[in-house]
């Protein structure tokens, strides 16, 4: 049974994101619900999750952090408002990028993905995860 970690600062949002994955993906494992950096970062050393659905502004330590931590060990779904970097994190390996707040549609495209991928590997999101840690960060939304 593959397993998971939620790391998102408010509440509402997370609870909405863990019963859509539990109605698209019922045999997926919810091992942690957390709310800020360093709850993911326990949260991943003691239960391993398969996949982490990480929000990339969180208190503490952001979820980019949180995901060079789990380098490897695990697939990352980021979760954030802003879509600056939503197509490099899919050129890097990113699993997927989902834009707040979450629609049932984008989940089930992302699940697709993930289940895909667990056949294999984790990508290594070190390049990426430097890129965005370095960067200013994101403003409103932009058109494109």
């Amino acid at each position: 049974m593959p397993t998971a970690l939620v790391a998102e600062d408010e509440p509402r949002l997370r609870a909405s994101l863990v019963e859509l994955l539990r109605q698209i993906w019922p045999d997926l494992a919810i091992v942690a619900q957390v709310e800020d950096g360093p709850q993911a970062l326990a949260a991943l050393a003691q239960h391993h999750p398969d996949v982490l659905f990480l929000d990339i502004r969180m208190p503490g330590l952001s979820g980019i952090e949180v995901a060079r931590a789990a380098a490897g060990q695990s697939h990352v779904v980021f979760i954030t408002a802003f879509d600056e970097y939503a197509v490099e994190a899919f050129e890097r390996g990113a699993v997927d990028y989902l834009l707040k707040p979450v629609d049932a549609s984008r989940l089930i495209e992302t699940v697709r993905r993930l289940r895909e991928r667990m056949a294999g590997p984790p990508a290594d999101l070190r390049e990426l995860l430097e890129k965005l840690s370095t960067r200013d960060a994101p403003g409103a939304l932009r058109w494109i």
